[in-house]
């Protein structure tokens, strides 16, 4: 019952019609995915790594915030920036894959902080809650710890927020 294409009206055939709505590529298409896991994983691992090791700098240097520990950190920004710059082609045809690796950034950079903070402040309770609570709120631990996780959690929440908006792409 299948019938001929011709240039009128008829439609085409059930089975043609599938397939060649599979195999069309419109321009609203949604894009070639590739995988996320060769392109995040290592980005993971790296930056888990680089944390880690800014983690032991500081405490290895007296256990505060300092300028170098900060300078540090700048340079994980710039890889990130870099490593984001280098793979941005790949990281749109993956769904969610800028917010993904911006998410990434985010709880491994601020999560490495906090959690030396915590362990700080475990570790000062012994000098009673006020030397803790010193620590924390009136030094530079206060920037790294509450004011970095603050601000970027918002641009990260915006960036989500837009990303759901969008579907998962971001092209």
């Amino acid at each position: 019952m299948e019938q001929a294409l011709s240039c009128g009206a008829a439609p085409l055939p059930l089975v043609l019609n599938l397939r060649y709505s599979t195999n069309m590529k419109a321009s609203d298409s949604v894009p070639e995915t590739i995988n996320a896991r060769t392109l995040l994983l290592p980005y993971a691992l790296t930056l888990a790594i680089a944390m880690t090791i800014i983690q032991i700098v500081i405490a290895a240097t007296g256990g505060q915030v300092t300028v170098l520990s900060g300078a540090l950190t700048a340079v994980v920004a710039l890889a990130i920036v870099g490593w984001l710059w280098r793979n941005h082609r790949s990281l749109t045809r993956v769904r969610f894959g800028t917010a993904i690796a911006h998410a990434l950034a985010f709880v491994a950079v601020t999560t490495s902080y906090n959690l030396h903070a915590a362990i700080r402040a475990i570790a000062l309770a012994d000098n009673g809650i006020q030397a803790a609570a010193h620590d924390l709120l009136a030094t530079p631990w206060f920037g790294a710890t509450l004011g970095m996780s603050a601000l970027w959690g918002l641009g990260l929440f915006i960036h989500l927020i837009g990303v759901v908006l969008g579907r998962g792409w971001e092209d």
